[in-house]
């Protein structure tokens, strides 16, 4: 039997596909492992360079001393900070323009920012799991399972949360999760 054809490892072939994306960006496995794990979720149909993308960040990453598995309360709290500080001066330059510009619409045109804010904020963290607060901190919501970038609906759900004061509570917690994280399934994590 040929290498082509010899069964795959059971202890592989017998994980689910999230499973398998979350061991195989760890980069302390060796080469057969690796080449076990991408050719399973190759004939699965998954595209590895993401995979191996995550790999190499996330063996930079150790290779500093970071650990990937939480983005500390400082950097998650000066990120909401940048995100709302940034909305803020938006919407101050949107309201003054209007103002000036258009009186007679501001009415108007101000529930449309006001929308437009909360369409943000419940769906900042569903572009590559970052907002432009958690860009400029260098962190990113990732699904807790396969390490993806989160996706708009569990940024929904993940920021629903946020408007009940409570959520921010379950921060000071071991896990460092928030609620919304909880219900998203999502983490945060630090990206260099």
């Amino acid at each position: 039997m040929n290498a082509l054809t010899a069964p795959m490892p059971q202890s592989y072939l017998a994980k689910e596909t999230a499973e398998l994306l979350r061991i195989g960006i760890q980069p302390t496995l060796g080469d057969e492992d690796y080449a076990e794990i991408e050719d399973i979720l190759s004939r699965r149909g998954v595209d590895l360079t993401a995979l191996r993308a995550q790999r190499e960040q996330y063996a930079k990453l150790l290779a500093h001393g970071v650990d990937k598995a939480r983005a500390g309360l400082y950097r998650r709290a000066m990120a909401a900070l940048i995100d709302t500080i940034g909305i803020a001066v938006i919407l101050a330059v949107s309201a003054l323009v209007i103002t000036v510009f258009m009186p007679t619409l501001f009415k108007q045109t101000n529930r449309v920012l006001v929308i437009l804010l909360f369409t943000y904020l419940l769906l900042k963290d569903g572009f590559s799991g970052q907002s432009l607060g958690k860009h400029i901190m260098h962190i990113r919501v990732v699904d807790a399972q396969t390490e993806q970038p989160c996706n708009l609906p569990q940024s929904l759900l993940r920021n629903l949360m946020v408007l009940t004061m409570i959520d921010w509570i379950f921060l000071l917690g071991r896990s460092q999760l928030r609620m919304g994280d909880m219900l998203a399934k999502t983490k945060v994590v630090r990206v260099m």
